[in-house]
């Protein structure tokens, strides 16, 4: 029985990159850091806004802040915007955003 490999390439491209051959097996997928946005939008959940009042407030759409939000969720490796703002405020990174 022969080993069938699958890297992470593969499974996130969609079946037309694979069929064109648009997807490079050998390319590293790490982690984005977190950036400056996604802590200033958690900032602001710490003030209590909704991701619509932060958008309002950053310029944004609130579809975008929520998006941001996940993201930063997925970092700190928590469900919540209360745990990403307790997360984040162990980590001392909330210092880095000012609301």
């Amino acid at each position: 029985m022969s080993k069938l490999t699958v890297s992470a390439a593969t499974l996130a491209a969609g079946p037309s990159q694979l069929r064109l051959g648009l997807v490079d097996e050998r390319r590293s997928f790490a982690p984005s850091p977190i950036t400056e946005r996604q802590l200033e939008c958690l900032a602001w959940v710490q003030e209590g806004k909704s991701a619509t009042d932060i958008g309002g407030i950053l310029g944004l759409s609130g579809r975008t802040v929520e998006k941001h939000l996940i993201k930063l969720c997925g970092h700190l490796g928590v469900k919540t915007r209360v745990q990403a703002v307790v997360k984040a405020r162990e980590l001392g990174l909330l210092d880095r955003a000012e609301a």
